[in-house]
């Protein structure tokens, strides 16, 4: 996300902000364990999900692999179902890594969770 500390990591393959939007509301969304800097987790669910924050980037074409290659597990890209309707590429975790972690859904977003942290 915009200003924080992995952002540069897209940035400096031609990353581009399009915009902020909302998944649609079939996702949980969790605090992952582990070393810093903090990493949200978003996983598709059957049932009881909600909508949540998130920004919409662009990347060249070319930059995706070497992007992916920076994403440590068990974090992944995948297809996100947005509240419109669409679908982008993005950020998602996998299941396994939700056992440990913080449910942060009723926030509704990543920089709710750093707010009330702070």
């Amino acid at each position: 996300m915009s200003g924080l500390p992995l952002n540069r990591q897209l940035t400096a393959l031609g990353g581009r902000p399009e915009g902020a939007g909302r998944t649609a509301p079939c996702y949980r969304f969790y605090a992952l364990p582990g070393d810093p800097p903090a990493r949200p987790g978003l996983l598709r669910v059957a049932k009881d999900g909600a909508a949540i924050e998130l920004e919409v980037w662009s990347l060249p074409s070319a930059a995706v692999g070497a992007f992916a290659r920076q994403i440590p597990a068990p974090l992944g890209l995948g297809s996100v179902a947005l509240e419109d309707g669409s679908t982008v590429l993005g950020f998602l975790c996998e299941s396994y890594a939700t056992a440990g972690a913080r449910d942060i859904t009723a926030l509704g977003g990543w920089r709710a969770y750093l707010k009330s942290v702070s």
